[in-house]
């Protein structure tokens, strides 16, 4: 015998509020109308659901058995109800995303772009500083920084680490040699990030730590600037390993010495309350 599930909605209303009176009101109906329908389920299957006791409602034994059943039903029935709108509003939301370095967003922004293709996505870039700084100000809903400074608005989730390199041109002194050593960043011109860059900071820690100040500094306001300027010349570059352009022109030298690798993070506001967006990113991250 097939199942009506409005008249099973109306006994669980009833049930639920022990009253034919307060079961039409959140129900949105009559009272008459949700009695004939409880009248209806009892009828059909030939049971005895509920009865009435002064100005309220019971359960009668049966009633409680599928009281039980309808409160796991309804309850599945809301959390896909939850899915769906959650879904509903992602498909129309955006994305505000920063990160330090482009080729560390890839991997997240392609399977969250895969799951939810209606997102419009826009995405910021700069050092680690200044993504950790939109973040707080709420202008990114997430961010893929370096900087494992905590702050009490911030959590965080660990995405790996990488190791810091340096290259050269093809035709520097140091291009046929497999590995570099910190003493050559003294010898040679150094190119560097601004200040607020991780990298930089990480290079200038582990020189300091080896005693080692360099003579020339080239400082530069992106990866792309550093790149360009070891093509042209002028010194030795130092970059995230994930981070170098495989070009011809370049020689990757990995590091002798032993220098702490860089801990890349996905940070957001703890508070955040584009939840439904970051939810979607957190999922993509595991």
């Amino acid at each position: 015998m097939p199942m009506n599930l409005t008249h099973l909605r109306a006994f669980h209303y009833v049930a639920t509020h022990a009253s034919y009176v307060a079961a039409a009101a959140a129900a949105g109906v009559s009272q008459p109308t949700l009695s004939e329908q409880v009248r209806l389920l009892e009828r059909q299957h030939e049971v005895r659901l509920l009865q009435r006791a002064g100005r309220s409602v019971e359960l009668t034994a049966l009633g409680r058995k599928l009281f039980e059943v309808t409160s796991k039903l309804f309850a599945a029935e809301m959390e896909a109800e939850a899915v769906l709108a959650k879904a509903r509003h992602i498909m129309q939301g955006e994305l505000r995303f920063g990160t330090d370095a482009p080729i560390n967003a890839v991997g997240v922004l392609s399977t969250f772009r895969k799951r939810n293709p209606g997102v419009s996505i826009q995405l910021v870039s700069g050092n680690s500083a200044e993504i950790r700084k939109r973040v707080l100000a709420g202008t990114v809903d997430v961010g893929i920084i370096a900087d494992e400074t905590s702050h009490p608005d911030l959590s965080a989730r660990r995405l790996g680490t990488q190791d810091l390199v340096a290259f050269v041109r093809h035709d520097h002194p140091l291009a046929g040699a497999k590995v570099i050593r910190l003493h050559d960043l003294v010898t040679h011109p150094l190119v560097i990030r601004e200040v607020g860059s991780v990298t930089r900071r990480s290079i200038e820690t582990a020189l300091a730590a080896a005693q080692l100040q360099p003579t020339e500094v080239l400082e530069t306001d992106s990866r792309e600037a550093v790149h360009a300027a070891v093509i042209a010349g002028l010194g030795i570059g130092v970059i995230a390993e994930d981070e170098f352009n495989d070009d011809p022109r370049l020689v990757l030298l990995d590091f002798a010495d032993a220098i702490a690798p860089i801990t890349e993070l996905l940070v957001y506001r703890t508070d955040n309350q584009r939840g439904h967006v970051l939810g979607a990113v957190l999922e993509c991250v595991g």
